[in-house]
């Protein structure tokens, strides 16, 4: 999996043990420390493109009963909170599905919006179930979706960026006009920045999601996306021989978490202690330069995360050893719905929306549990078919992808 990453050169270089470096306030350093991440990049062997799928429409008049979610209409949503205010009005905006006048939150609307917004199918056009898991991830995200649903819409099909061709597909997402939509413009866009994902092998959910936000970035380094996703990391490396500290500021859009590998006394792990054990310095494999000692010596490392935390926590639970073993790590993690202190000492951060995986890494499966906002209920996506479903299945040792919001302590939950 590839993270943006900068890196940024600190002014001052830490020469003494007990040194330490004053830091912009951006980057006040909190406890706890977390280990380095590691990237390992793996081959794909890129095949010829088979022939695209034809695209085809759902009447929104027409009832379709392959869809087990059409049941939930619009006409059931009650008590809306500040942000399901905030969406609604824009879909009226947007989409002209509803009347200009006011929208009451009683308004029965099931014959100008067959479809629930946001309970919408995408088409596997061939192995691409880790592309549509990552779009439902990122499509519940509530802030990145009212940020979509702002955009204006292009009436000329040229010159379409990845920024048009994302937010129209959630703009059609949240219509309420689709029971599903063929993704196939966003795979395209994608793979140009990105290759690995031109052919229609399986590929890896965070990957693309991590490709896909980088490269809405890059495009007009929208502020969203630093606003919502960035992490600000400071690593530091300290010489064994002679305590010399070298720092490197980093900037990434998700946490990655090593797992160990179940055994008889450990069938579970809480997502507190992996945080906890990503906190601890470690030693480096190999040898390290030391431009104090001027020579390669044995050295430590350790991560530690700096404010402002991120809006949107993404948490990657580390399955996969790309060992070209193709096994999977199927240690159960423990995570809740709700946490409190989980990267620092006062913040709140509630769950929104998993990718889950099933199977192993040469033949598997990915599927997205997510929360709608406007209908205050768990859902199972899984390509074009959606269902309800219980709270109790939402935490499941299939987790890959952990989608958390960050909450004011004012607010309890965002359900």
């Amino acid at each position: 999996m590839y993270a943006k990453t900068t890196t940024i050169r600190p002014t001052t270089i830490l020469s003494q043990r007990n040194t330490t470096e004053t830091f912009p306030n951006v980057y006040k350093q909190i406890p706890p420390s977390i280990v380095p991440r590691t990237t390992v990049p793996r081959k794909t062997k890129v095949e010829q493109l088979p022939t695209s799928m034809e695209r085809k429409s759902v009447s929104k008049n027409k009832h379709n009963k392959e869809f087990d979610f059409i049941e939930e209409q619009i006409s059931t949503l009650t008590s809306l909170n500040e942000t399901e205010k905030l969406i609604l009005p824009h879909i009226n905006h947007t989409n002209k599905i509803f009347s200009d006048e006011k929208i009451s939150t009683t308004q029965n609307t099931s014959k100008s919006t067959p479809y629930t917004p946001g309970l919408c199918g995408l088409i596997n056009i061939g192995n691409t179930c880790y592309m549509n898991s990552a779009l439902q991830c990122l499509s519940n995200i509530p802030e990145l979706t009212q940020w979509a649903l702002d955009q204006k819409k292009s009436s000329s099909m040229e010159n379409k960026d990845i920024i048009h061709i994302y937010t129209s597909l959630i703009q059609l997402m949240w219509s309420g006009e689709n029971a599903t939509i063929n993704p196939r413009d966003i795979k395209e866009i994608v793979s140009r920045s990105a290759p690995i994902f031109i052919d229609y092998v399986q590929k890896d959910s965070h990957e693309f999601m991590n490709s896909l936000l980088n490269a809405l970035e890059r495009t007009n380094s929208i502020s969203i996306i630093t606003n919502l996703f960035h992490i600000y990391t400071q690593s530091q490396v300290t010489c064994t021989t002679c305590n010399f500290i070298d720092i490197t500021n980093e900037i990434t859009t998700f946490l990655p978490l090593s797992l160990p590998r179940k055994t008889l006394y450990n069938k579970e792990i809480l997502l507190e202690n992996l945080i906890n054990d990503f906190c601890l310095e470690n030693n480096l494999n190999g040898l390290y330069y030391c431009h104090s000692c001027k020579q390669y010596t044995q050295a430590k490392q350790k991560t530690n995360i700096c404010l402002p935390l991120p809006h949107v926590l993404v948490i990657q639970l580390k399955r996969f050893s790309f060992d070209n073993t193709f096994q999977k790590i199927d240690t159960f993690v423990r995570y809740k719905f709700q946490h409190k202190n989980l990267i620092s000492n006062n913040d709140i951060y509630q769950l929104c929306a998993v990718s889950s995986h099933i199977g192993s890494l040469a033949s598997g499966h990915y599927t997205t549990l997510a929360i709608n906002k406007l209908m205050k209920q768990w859902y199972e996506f899984n390509d074009h078919h959606i269902k309800k479903i219980n709270e109790d299945f939402v935490v499941t040792n299939n987790a890959y992808i952990l989608v958390y919001l960050k909450l004011e302590e004012s607010n309890t939950s965002i359900s």
